[in-house]
């Protein structure tokens, strides 16, 4: 997994790479050869090229992509803002060097010519809004009809908190330097870096693995670590992989069970029991006949049979379509009081713990799910407040309650307190009904692959991701439905192993 980093943490592991011997030009070449590549990958060579680019060090890296660029035989110009005799020394080497080697450095404003614009102005260091010529070149990117690539960080986004003082860059696709920055996955940083790409240019990030500070161990979640889901061995059964008890599904709310029963037999559980009320049975057994459903009549479940229930689960998931009523409330004690096994907690089960202030067993994990008005309730932290730190929020809310927290964003947080990873996967395609069901189900699905809790809350969000990721690359942003993503979790698992 790679770091997530402040931007004072940044420059502190690159002096250290530069004190142990690799010099600050090199670490500049490597970062823009990590540039190029990215262009080569996206096809974006065969465009007009434009590189702006300032006088600080995220220049010279995009200096030297320039050069690179122009041995290539691409077509390319550099927008170079400010004075070139300010420069600091690797990136007046840089500007130098490309001259020498003949590219182009265009005078006039920015035209509408080019199909992509490397956006090089500023670095991770910027903290204020920019101005003058700056602000006007930033202004002017963001009118072209262009592809946009960002080195590092987007010109006018803040690499601690992601906020945008000023103008600032719309990338397409930001090019982030040897670790993720918390600008990446805060505030309007999440929106204006678009897809962000961490390139590996030979600079350690351990310098911050010993901390007693949560928010200091952050991590992106990659697809590399699909390989951690355990195989399945060739001598397993059903009972081998565990059984998931969905409980859930209140009278019309039968879809929510369904859809993250599904998502769990996706996902690898052996067995999955939905326990929910005698109206929901007929269409669950129907849509997915693979359940076992397990009915109850009348408003107050009977307790003998939750009990029985609870009794055979390897898991539990808690909430999906439970509603809110006196039956609900009813189950959410009684669970919560009797399961004996990791326990997933999601919508109405949250809800109805908020309303009640009951607390979570303590004995046995427990992995709590909320989106942004849930989290509002449990808390009674204001939404807006939360969304400019939901990192900072979830650790708090982990260490409280100890509990594992999946706090679903535009960059979904999971902390177990201890450490924290962020998911880069996804996107609004998930913004649709019956989403979080099939979260709780994939990250069943994962429990029952034999993962760690904190293992399966990471591994099931970023499946979930990439799930919605092929969905959209199916049917469009739009129109993706929740079972349909769910259906995309078998090719995203194929790639495990």
């Amino acid at each position: 997994m790679k770091r997530i980093l402040t931007g004072a943490q940044m420059k502190e592991c690159d002096a250290a790479q530069i004190r142990a011997g690799t010099p600050s030009y090199v670490l500049m070449e490597r970062a823009a050869r990590s540039v190029v590549d990215e262009i080569y990958r996206n096809g974006w060579e065969k465009m007009q090229v434009l590189v702006v680019c300032g006088n600080g060090n995220n220049g010279g890296d995009g200096l030297i992509a320039a050069r690179l660029l122009h041995m290539d035989g691409v077509s390319v110009h550099v927008c170079f803002v400010g004075d070139a005799t300010h420069c600091t020394p690797e990136t007046g080497q840089a500007y130098t060097d490309a001259l020498q080697s003949g590219v182009f450095f265009a005078r006039s404003p920015i035209g509408s010519s080019y199909g992509l614009i490397v956006d090089a102005l500023f670095g991770i260091g910027l903290s204020r809004a920019p101005e003058g010529q700056y602000r006007e070149i930033i202004q002017q990117i963001n009118r072209c009809d262009a592809k946009v690539l960002a080195v590092d960080i987007p010109s006018g986004i803040c690499a601690d908190t992601g906020k945008a003082p000023g103008a600032a860059v719309r990338a397409d696709v930001t090019v982030a330097m040897a670790a993720y920055k918390r600008g990446h996955v805060l505030e309007k940083g999440v929106d204006y870096s678009g897809k962000v790409v961490c390139a590996d240019i030979g600079i350690s990030t351990e310098l911050f693995d010993i901390t007693d500070n949560a928010a200091a161990l952050a991590y992106v979640i990659e697809e590399r670590e699909l390989s951690l889901i355990p195989r399945r061995k060739r001598d397993a059964n059903k009972g081998t992989f565990g059984r998931v008890l969905i409980i859930g599904g209140s009278r019309g709310m039968c879809g929510a069970a369904y859809l993250c029963a599904k998502a769990a037999y996706r996902s690898g559980a052996g067995l999955v029991e939905i326990f929910t009320c005698e109206e929901n049975r007929q269409p669950l057994q129907i849509l997915l006949p693979e359940a076992i459903v397990t009915a109850y009549t009348g408003d107050i479940p009977d307790l003998t049979l939750l009990a029985a229930a609870l009794e055979r689960a390897s898991f539990v998931v808690l909430g999906p379509g439970l509603g809110q009523n006196a039956g609900a409330e009813f189950l959410v004690r009684e669970t919560l009081w009797r399961t004996r096994v990791p326990l997933v907690c999601d919508a109405d089960a949250l809800n109805v713990c908020a309303a009640h202030a009951l607390a979570y067993p303590d004995d046995i994990p427990v992995i709590v799910t909320p989106h942004p008005g849930e989290f509002s309730r449990m808390t009674g932290q204001n939404i807006e407040a939360l969304s400019q730190d939901p990192q900072s929020s979830a650790i708090q809310y982990a260490l409280e309650n100890k509990v594992i927290c999946v706090l679903k964003f535009a960059r979904t947080v999971i902390t177990d307190g201890s450490a924290l990873f962020v998911n880069m996967s996804g996107g609004p395609v998930l913004s649709k009904g019956g989403s979080g069901d099939v979260l709780c189900g994939v990250i069943a699905g994962m429990l029952c692959s034999g993962m760690s809790p904190i293992g399966a809350a990471c591994l099931g969000v970023y499946v979930h991701g990439r799930a919605g990721e092929a969905a959209q690359s199916a049917y469009g942003e739009y129109s993706p439905l929740a079972s349909e993503v769910c259906d995309e979790i078998a090719g995203i698992l194929k790639k495990a192993h």
